[in-house]
């Protein structure tokens, strides 16, 4: 009934959810399928729910000893609820009329020897089943989280934070409780149902029927509950999501709110989610909420028949007063279970629904991984070519256009163009955080695409325009990309960034926690930061992107001529804005709309007087400007 009732709001929630899904996709590969999920016709959606269902269960296999022993005590457990009915009917039909005390003695002891048998079981049954569930999520939420380390970016660029963050956090609670709760239950109570009417069955067949008469109106009733109902919890869930990345987002970007005195609009948009979360909470209390009067009234129409009609057997002589007394407990005996159901299918509607959208996730293929028969990046001399490059994020706009060009070992090239040239998506298809759409990219002589990416990027070191520090000390910030470095190589590498004497001026030094996101620090110190972390993994090729956009000129030149010294021998390629800072490059390519449009030394550009000498001609203006504004 269950299976069956399940099966008929699967179309339900289909259909809402194509009108109440959130757009988590829009890009390519990974972000498509996961936008994909529903689709499908409805015996495909019906099997793939059933499916999602065994999946689900299928964590258990590890631990199946654990399971069958928590079936066998719910096995036992079942034994002990149905026991005292049969001891009820023994001492109305047998002990009192033999006016013999010391029965009632044996009939009260096992009433109560039954009830801590029962309490008993019940609580290594629900103990060892927490257990087992705990168990399942902890290696779920480890192999989710592991999975989404190795998506690629562009799973990131599309999917919202808050939806990447429910997948790890509420959606793996509703599981909880599903491991924790449902499974037990549903089997216990679907036990003991079954055990009563068997019995009732056995003692009298007409009253037995009589009740199980309205079984097809409790059918009735659960079958319409759960057709209503799945599609509001899919709407809990994404408003859940929704709700979170509100709260993040506003968290990440609190000083831009302050900045621009947005307080109050921020305050109502996240009214506005959770008024959302809250009215969609309703919708689904709303409908379990109906479910269960009806039952209550089911159960007490129930109960009257059994005794009118069951008390007239007695007087005719047709049944025994001990039956009926048995009759009336087993009856209020499914109360509990009925009533229960609900609650249960409540919670397996709600962890299909959450293990569909982690299902969703884990099922996605990184676009970005070793191909077959990939070997390990040997040692390298550091020898770039980008031959015929080009690359689009969304499969129609090029950003990218027949890039070609070589860096040589310990060659120094920059890249510089106006902004969205396409300088910073140049670089990032070196450590393949995306895959180029057509072209190919070669270190000495090897294809990117033919070596493991974990040998490729650890032959690679990358500053980011945008830094990101750990909520960690500055020591363990810096060692991120080498956990093993000793205090002298730590020390070494922030000298060289030229952040030494800021660190050791703090009172905890290289133990002082940076805060999250590295909020403690400027945005010069948090950029020193990042080159010392990635010149402490001592990479051959060195990819800067703006690394000296936040720190002052002084500064800026004493860590050119550090980063001269360390880096001598190694190929470097920098994007950079500021010309005056790359003049000494070994070669410069200046891109414009995703193609190179000229390529020389700073010298030879400037003598040609095209793209190059005119972002050079507006720089210097500018900085005449300011210096008369002063």
């Amino acid at each position: 009934m269950i299976k069956r009732m399940i099966e008929m709001k699967t179309a339900a929630w289909q259909r809402k959810k194509m009108g109440n899904n959130h757009n988590t996709g829009g890009g390519p590969g990974e972000a498509q399928h996961h936008g994909n999920l529903p689709g499908g016709s409805q015996p495909g959606r019906q099997q793939r729910f059933w499916a999602t269902t065994k999946r689900l269960c299928s964590f258990f296999r590890p631990h199946a000893w654990r399971l069958a022993a928590v079936v066998f005590g719910i096995l036992l457990t079942a034994g002990a609820r149905l026991a005292p009915p049969w001891i009820t009917r023994y001492t109305v039909d047998v002990a009192i009329p033999a006016g013999r005390p010391e029965l009632l003695w044996y009939a009260g002891g096992a009433l109560l020897g039954f009830s801590l048998l029962e309490g008993a079981l019940v609580f290594l049954n629900r103990y060892t089943m927490e257990y087992l569930g705990q168990r399942v999520l902890f290696d779920l939420r480890g192999k989710l989280y592991e999975h989404l380390s190795r998506l690629s970016f562009s799973y990131y660029d599309s999917v919202r934070t808050g939806d990447i963050m429910a997948r790890i956090t509420s959606d793996t609670e509703v599981l909880r409780r599903f491991f924790g709760f449902a499974i037990i239950n549903l089997f216990s109570n679907l036990l003991v149902i079954a055990g009563v009417f068997f019995t009732m069955l056995s003692w009298d067949y007409r009253l037995a029927l009589l009740y199980l008469a309205l079984v097809p109106f409790m059918y009735h009733a659960m079958k319409n509950y759960a057709f209503k109902v799945r599609p509001l919890w899919r709407v809990v869930r994404e408003r859940m999501a929704g709700l979170t990345e509100v709260v993040r987002e506003t968290v990440v970007g609190m000083e831009t709110v302050k900045l621009f005195a947005g307080e109050e609009a921020a305050v109502e948009k996240f009214a506005a989610e959770n008024d959302g979360y809250y009215h969609s909470h309703l919708s689904a209390a709303r409908v379990s909420a109906v479910w269960m009067p009806y039952i209550s009234f089911l159960l007490g129409l129930g109960a009257a028949v059994v005794i009118w009609y069951g008390g007239r057997l007695v007087i005719q002589g047709g049944l025994s007063l001990g039956a009926l007394v048995g009759f009336t407990g087993y009856i209020a005996m499914l109360t509990r279970p009925i009533r229960q159901t609900g609650r249960i299918v409540d919670m397996i509607i709600q962890a299909v629904t959450s293990a569909e959208r982690i299902f969703a996730t884990l099922d996605l293929e990184p676009e970005v991984k070793d191909a077959p028969g990939a070997y390990e990046l040997p040692e390298i001399t550091g020898r770039v070519e980008y031959a015929g490059v080009e690359f689009s994020y969304d499969g129609k706009t090029k950003i990218l256009k027949g890039i070609s060009f070589t860096a040589e070992p310990g060659e120094a090239v920059a890249i510089v163009g106006p902004t969205g040239a396409g300088k910073s998506t140049l670089l990032h298809l070196l450590p393949r955080f995306y895959e180029p759409t057509t072209g190919k990219i070669t270190i000495d002589g090897h294809g990117i695409d033919k070596v493991t990416v974990k040998s490729l990027r650890s032959k690679i070191g990358l500053v980011l325009q945008d830094t990101f520090l750990f909520a960690a000390t500055i020591a363990e910030n810096i060692a991120f990309g080498k956990p093993e470095a000793t205090m002298e190589e730590i020390r070494w590498a922030a000298k060289t960034a030229q952040i030494d004497d800021f660190i050791e001026s703090l009172p905890e030094g290289y133990d002082t926690p940076v805060g999250e996101r590295g909020v403690r620090l400027s945005g010069g110190q948090k950029q020193r930061l990042a080159i010392a972390r990635v010149l402490l993994t001592d990479p051959r090729i060195l990819l800067l992107d703006e690394p000296t956009s936040s720190v002052d000129t002084e500064t800026e030149e004493r860590l050119k001529k550090a980063l001269a010294e360390v880096t001598e021998g190694r190929t470097v390629i920098v994007v950079a804005h500021r010309l005056w800072s790359v003049r000494s490059a070994d070669k410069i390519l200046v891109l414009q709309d995703g193609r190179i449009v000229e390529t020389g030394t700073h010298e030879e550009l400037l003598a040609r007087g095209g793209v190059y000498a005119g972002i050079n001609r507006t720089q210097l203006q500018t900085t005449r400007g300011l210096g008369e504004g002063r």
